[in-house]
């Protein structure tokens, strides 16, 4: 079995997401680049069952999406948004996709997620990438096109259409053009009523960004609750002024 040593690594890192409510039941993939280029992704279905995951739950696939090594299942449908990454962002070490609670507060109304702590400034911007999935799924149902599908994800082309038609041009668009970000910190975004994505160096500070990426999510929700209704990102809030802000 290809890299048993980092699948190891995988499953306890897993491990520790689900214990910190990033991941859950309701889905979520993570993978890891290996130096020779191939990836490492979780396989569909971990969620469904509440990611009781071991090392063999992995697929090995080539950057294009084929199977190098299968000892589990299939990658999920989502598995081309991380194949899309990976070729435009040439740093990406690891990506972790989860539906973690607050920020999907955020892409449930198509919002970037702001930065209302000191931890989350270092993402620069974290928006949120749109797509009506229901219409095109319904759309690809009624007149299926055909599909570049990789040979590694599991047979769901009408999820997949999702990827390729709506979120790679915006990938193209919004993330691509950030690589060179990566010298310095990660990337994050989230799709629309989907879930978050963080993109970073290595697994350890991909999953840094998720924590992250909740944490201000979560603190942006709060904030509201304490100021009146405002969110303040990088600014003071003087109950004494509701409504204005100051700068620190």
């Amino acid at each position: 079995m290809r890299y048993e040593t980092v699948r190891r690594h995988l499953v306890s890192v897993i491990e520790d997401m689900v214990a910190w409510q990033l991941l859950n039941p309701a889905g979520g993939a993570v993978s890891v680049r290996m130096p020779d280029g191939n990836i490492l992704l979780s396989c569909t279905r971990l969620a469904f069952d509440r990611w009781k995951v071991s090392p063999r739950d992995f697929i090995v696939l080539a950057p294009d999406g084929a199977i190098i090594e299968q000892t589990g299942g299939l990658g999920a449908s989502g598995t081309p948004v991380h194949l899309d990454l990976y070729r435009m962002l040439p740093r990406a070490g690891a990506i972790v996709h989860t539906h973690a609670p607050y920020s999907l507060v955020y892409a449930s109304l198509g919002l970037p997620v702001p930065s209302v702590t000191n931890r989350a400034d270092t993402f620069g911007d974290i928006p949120c990438l749109l797509a009506d999935d229901s219409a095109v799924k319904a759309e690809f149902v009624a007149n299926p096109i055909p599909l570049d599908l990789p040979e590694g994800m599991v047979n769901r082309p009408d999820v997949a259409a999702v990827s390729l038609l709506e979120y790679r041009p915006q990938l193209e668009k919004v993330i691509a053009p950030r690589a060179d970000e990566l010298q310095r910190h990660g990337l994050a975004f989230t799709l629309y009523r989907h879930g978050a994505f963080t993109v970073g160096r290595q697994l350890e500070e991909t999953v840094d960004l998720m924590l992250r990426l909740e944490e201000t999510a979560r603190t942006a929700l709060l904030q509201p609750q304490l100021t009146g209704g405002a969110v303040y990102p990088n600014r003071v809030f003087r109950p004494e002024r509701r409504g204005a802000a100051v700068q620190p």
